[in-house]
């Protein structure tokens, strides 16, 4: 494979018009789409890698963390927009993504397995991120429509003495796998069905098949423990808005 450049980037464009043009052929709505998300990719990507190339020289630990905070942020806010009808949506998304992803950078970092230069918080954490957004904004809104949609069953095991946990128990738990089953997925078919993005990029660099394997798996594992942390906490805080402290389902909700 060539080195990358401009020159390449834009010749890869002619993949973009392929998939216009059969989009435009099966008269599927998504032509100006596509246009707009190639070009809006290449601009931000570029404006990204230029903004990352100054955080490395910069080796600012806070720096690196406030990086990490906004992509949050974002994050949380973009879950949020899936959910629908639930108060304080942005918060749980956030606190939830925000537990899965510091617990498992915390012990990535007391464990040796990465150090807090830029080049690896900021590209690992962008992963954790990325993953934790999408175990929380399907687990709250697996959560959100499993018990709006089955007040009744729920009501009935309240009125015969059960906790709020014991009624909603199969929700939770349902939610959560929810929440998880593309990391499952991921785990079950690495290697076999596809190579990940990790990997490939380190193969195509030039690395060590076996080295960048090792990577992966460290990566694989990574992002099990943040989207079952960020699931299982994403359930925790979104069941609490639906039961008050005497165990009723609150009719609000």
């Amino acid at each position: 494979m060539t080195t990358p450049g401009f020159t390449e980037v834009f010749l890869a464009f002619v993949l973009v018009a392929i998939s216009i043009v059969i989009g435009r052929w099966w008269k599927i709505p998504v032509a100006k789409d596509m246009a707009l998300g190639s070009v809006r990719a290449f601009v931000q990507l570029i404006a990204v890698g230029y903004a990352l190339e100054f955080i490395f020289g910069l080796q600012s630990t806070p720096v690196v963390l406030g990086v990490l905070i906004v992509m949050t942020l974002v994050g949380a806010q973009t879950a949020a927009g899936r959910v629908k009808k639930l108060p304080n949506a942005f918060l749980l998304n956030f606190s939830a993504m925000l537990a899965g992803s510091v617990i498992t950078i915390a012990t990535m970092y007391v464990c040796n397995i990465i150090t807090l230069e830029a080049r690896y918080i900021i590209p690992l954490g962008g992963m954790i991120i990325g993953n934790s957004m999408n175990a929380s904004a399907l687990t709250i809104e697996r959560l959100s429509s499993d018990i709006r949609s089955n007040r009744l069953p729920i009501e009935t095991s309240l009125s015969l003495g059960k906790t709020w946990r014991a009624a909603a128990h199969k929700y939770m738990r349902s939610a959560a796998t929810a929440g998880m089953i593309s990391i499952l997925n991921f785990m079950k078919t690495v290697g076999i069905v596809a190579l990940p993005g990790a990997m490939t990029g380190m193969i195509l660099a030039g690395a060590d098949p076996l080295e960048a394997v090792l990577l992966q798996i460290i990566v694989g594992y990574m992002l099990l423990s943040a989207v079952t942390i960020t699931s299982v906490v994403a359930v925790e805080l979104t069941v609490r808005k639906f039961f008050t402290t005497h165990h009723q389902l609150r009719h609000e909700s």
